[in-house]
């Protein structure tokens, strides 16, 4: 049996390598709060019930985030990059910066396909 020691070692390894594409792109937050306005324009006259779930995981991501700022204050730079905490709270924000990018791309391939 894996003791869960090992095993969370996983998780912040697999915390890291998922949020290595979102520190290397410049302004993510910014890409991903344009994706969310592309796509709940695309999906208010789709589907509302999407629109109101893309709007849920931008609150959420933006308090994520603004947790996470706090954190980072709290903690300092250079303890938090080794801190779990802060590491899966960005894992957190990024999964939903991901989300939000990936349903505007979603949405403009399938209304560019159409043409």
């Amino acid at each position: 049996m894996i003791s869960w020691l090992m095993h969370s070692r996983v998780i912040y390894t697999l915390s890291n390598l998922f949020v290595l594409p979102a520190s290397l792109i410049p302004s993510i937050d910014f890409i991903s709060n344009i994706s969310f306005v592309i796509a709940f324009i695309f999906y208010l006259n789709i589907n509302l019930l999407l629109s109101l779930v893309l709007s849920a995981v931008l609150i959420i991501k933006n308090n994520s985030n603004y947790r996470f700022q706090i954190l980072l204050k709290k903690k300092g730079e250079e303890l938090s990059k080794a801190d779990y905490e802060c590491v899966y709270l960005y894992a957190w924000c990024t999964l939903f910066r991901y989300f939000l990018i990936g349903s505007a791309i979603n949405r403009l391939f399938i209304f560019f396909n159409k043409f």
